[in-house]
């Protein structure tokens, strides 16, 4: 939109991402922003790619999982409070990985 968005960089960069400086990859031709702060990294029309290291990433998936199950196990016990002997609730779950890959 034509200005830069230093506060989502910043706020990045702050939670452990690091640019990617087109320097690190010599035998490559990526675009990279020419002037300005960022000159040098690579990126195009506004974007600039960032890197993450593996280990924060993966932290950062298991929280959520995390989160994702015990709201999973709050809906649960609310229903389950709520059931008629007479009518027991069955839960059966499954999921579907669009997209990715299962390791």
């Amino acid at each position: 939109m034509g200005f830069n968005d230093s506060k989502n960089i910043h706020g990045r960069l702050r939670s452990g991402y690091e640019l990617v400086r087109a320097d690190e990859y010599k035998d490559a031709d990526y675009p990279v922003v020419i002037d300005g702060k960022y000159a040098g990294v690579i990126g195009v029309g506004g974007l600039l790619l960032a890197r993450i290291p593996e280990e924060l990433a993966q932290s950062r998936m298991d929280y959520q999982k995390r989160q994702t199950e015990g709201q999973d196990e709050a809906v649960e016990n609310d229903l389950l409070k709520d059931q008629d002997k007479r009518m027991p609730m069955k839960f059966e779950r499954s999921s579907k990985n669009f997209g990715g890959t299962k390791k």
